[in-house]
């Protein structure tokens, strides 16, 4: 079980040629994660990547909060968003063995 937080949505996620060149290296099929919006311009799925990558290694049930952090400053910081003028998040993670 995962579960995905608030982060930057393709909606904002703006990305220049060495990121698209990043996701073509680590992804089979990078064109799941890159969206033209609008044409001529890519923007990343980082929560779609990343529930690929948890699928990938064999989590069954993901959560995924859904909200765009770019899109949401009142509620998130967002380091795009906000041209690196941010507080930062924290975040406590813990593995339970059975």
């Amino acid at each position: 079980m995962a579960g995905l937080g608030p982060a930057i949505g393709p909606c904002c996620y703006k990305v220049g040629p060495d990121l698209i060149s990043e996701v073509k290296r680590v992804f089979d099929d990078p064109g799941q994660f890159l969206v033209s919006q609008p044409p001529g311009i890519l923007h990343l799925d980082l929560p779609g990547a990343a529930r690929w990558q948890l699928r990938q290694a064999g989590v069954q049930q993901i959560e995924d909060s859904g909200m765009c952090t770019a899109c949401h400053t009142d509620e998130f910081f967002s380091y795009r968003a906000e041209q690196g003028r941010t507080g930062r998040f924290a975040a406590v993670l813990a593995l339970r063995t059975p």
